[in-house]
């Protein structure tokens, strides 16, 4: 019996000749991977199911342990008037990567949520938050609330490898009273804080180095992103 679910194409990759096999994140069961017949064939008649960052509807028959295989389905949103901005494309590839190297079963609503909040909201401001989001989901929330070392509640920098908050004799980076308080808010209270974000890709740059450290993951998009 086929099932059907709904979701994002989140990367594809040649398989066999004429074959690709793709990321899908469905509503209903979540990250998988399938083969997607004939894509790379001309004329293709699953091309427009293999369109990366697109919302799509599929069928397949589910089993156990078993590579799957699409077997039809729709294109529900290509987002074409978006696909013009470079910063889109990029930005979807990171989301794309976090959510394949870090995804876990068990989370599954919260990495739709993730994706869905991506595809509605494409400011850095947005995507930032979100990261902070997945450090708490991965159970690596940094310490803000003393330093990690000393205890002290004089906070004067982040370390990553330390993870959190350390006191002036320990600071080693170049990190402002307003990013720290960023820091402070996302961590402290779980909410978007209501101010001005200075250097941006700055504190973007620090959330993902410090998700890579403590995961042990690499995001190439993200470094691609950020030497431009």
């Amino acid at each position: 019996m086929n099932e059907v679910d709904v979701g994002y194409i989140l990367s594809v990759t040649p398989y066999r000749e004429y074959d690709a096999m793709v990321h899908f994140l469905g509503e209903k069961y979540g990250l998988m991977r399938l083969v997607l017949a004939g894509f790379y064939k001309p004329n293709s008649k699953q091309a427009r199911l293999g369109v990366e960052f697109s919302k799509v509807r599929i069928r397949f028959k589910y089993r156990d342990n078993a590579l799957l295989r699409i077997q039809s389905g729709e294109l529900l949103d290509a987002f074409l008037d978006k696909r013009q901005d470079y910063d889109w494309l990029t930005y979807r590839s990171l989301c794309a990567e976090l959510l394949v190297k870090l995804y876990q079963p068990a989370s599954k609503e919260f990495w739709l949520n993730f994706v869905n909040s991506s595809f509605d909201d494409l400011s850095l401001e947005n995507l930032l938050y979100n990261l902070s989001l997945v450090i708490q989901d991965l159970g690596i929330t940094p310490i803000v609330d003393r330093c990690v070392i000393t205890g002290s509640k004089e906070i004067s920098d982040f370390s990553i490898e330390k993870g959190g908050f350390v006191s002036k004799a320990y600071r080693n980076s170049k990190l402002t009273l307003k990013q720290l308080q960023v820091i402070l808010f996302h961590f402290k209270t779980g909410l978007k804080p209501d101010i001005e974000i200075e250097n941006i890709e700055r504190l973007l740059d620090l959330y993902l180095r410090y998700i890579e450290y403590h995961m042990d993951v690499k995001f190439n998009s993200w470094k691609l992103i950020y030497d431009v």
